[in-house]
């Protein structure tokens, strides 16, 4: 019996493919990456950087830095604030938590530290019902994040979990059109 060679490889070549492909698309993610704010007209403000450095296929270690040039600094609510100024609100940092991984599985550690909470421009005070938390999934080689209108108040008050505080409870989808820049995008 003779064994063709182009044969015998195919299903070697496929296995190959089948586990060098979730780690080659990973590492689309690798190194330093843009935050930005959208609005629905396709205007895009980048806010700040993502580094993402690789600990294993598909995990990460991220670290944030927003840009703080754009974002100025306020004193609401008896702390300092940095807010994005737009003609109809304020948008304020409101990073929470300490966590530092992600994985393809669970992006809520960079979910948690882009929490922000908006204001009418002209208000002195925030409110802690509107906060502002997009859930990311990923798209190719971006993150996407669906914006969530957030009550913040287990974590004003925080109660037994400490670390991942807002339960589905305290999210609901956003009305996108009231909000100046809905999307979140990282790439």
């Amino acid at each position: 019996m003779r064994l063709d060679p182009g044969r015998t490889m195919r299903p070697l070549w496929a296995l190959i493919l089948v586990l060098a492909g979730p780690a080659a698309g990973a590492a689309g993610l690798d190194g330093d990456k843009t935050v930005y704010l959208g609005d629905a007209g396709g205007h895009r403000i980048a806010i700040g950087h993502v580094t993402f450095a690789p600990l294993a296929p598909g995990h990460w270690k991220i670290r944030l830095a927003l840009d703080q040039q754009l974002l100025g600094e306020y004193f609401l609510a008896m702390r300092p604030f940095r807010c994005l100024q737009t003609a109809r609100r304020s948008l304020c940092s409101f990073p929470y938590g300490t966590r530092d991984e992600v994985s393809e599985a669970d992006w809520s550690a960079l979910e948690y530290q882009l929490i922000f909470l908006h204001k009418p421009a002209a208000a002195l005070s925030l409110d802690a019902r509107n906060g502002m938390y997009w859930k990311l999934h990923r798209e190719g080689e971006r993150l996407v994040g669906a914006l969530y209108d957030a009550d913040l108040e287990p974590i004003v008050v925080p109660g037994p979990n400490r670390d991942r505080p807002l339960t589905e409870e305290f999210l609901q989808p956003a009305d996108l059109a009231s909000h100046p820049l809905p999307g979140l995008t990282i790439e």
